[in-house]
């Protein structure tokens, strides 16, 4: 077989486990692969989301190619389109969609990404951003919301 390099190449798509394809850019089969590569020199068969993370991290900040095809965020009150946060268990904070991150100053802190793991354990060294640090460290974490207590 030979690859003509005249044509355009197949877009990229995973499987997922239901049974979709999803289209992805070359960066995020990129992270894909350095993630299994971490897991297999840590003695592991899977990567777990601190190797995807410390992946991400590792590309460039500008895309190679825009996604093929990228989620629309739901829109918020007023119209407003919403960003979503969401703990993972033992490990960071997801921020997606659309958001501007600041300081306590209020200047802002550059993404230059759709989604962002904020660090959750405190210990990062690229706080706010996670760096896996929550691994080494033995971090736990729920990843719904902590039972509350009644005042008493």
């Amino acid at each position: 077989m030979t690859l003509d390099r005249d044509q355009p190449a197949a877009p990229l798509a995973i499987q997922l486990p239901i049974g979709l394809e999803q289209p992805v850019s070359p960066d995020v089969v990129r992270a894909l692969i350095l993630a299994g590569l971490a897991a297999r020199r840590d003695g592991r068969l899977e990567a777990d989301s601190g190797d995807l993370i410390a992946a991400l991290a590792s590309l460039p900040e500008e895309p190679s190619a825009p996604p093929a095809s990228r989620p629309t965020p739901s829109a918020g009150r007023g119209g407003r389109v919403a960003a979503s946060v969401t703990p993972y268990r033992d490990g960071p904070y997801l921020l997606r969609g659309e958001f501007a991150l600041r300081d306590q100053g209020g200047a802002p802190i550059e993404t230059h990404r759709a989604t962002v793991a904020l660090c959750r354990c405190g210990r990062s060294k690229i706080r706010p951003f996670c760096d896996g640090t929550h691994k080494a460290i033995g971090f736990q974490a729920a990843s719904g919301a902590e039972a509350s207590t009644p005042d008493a």
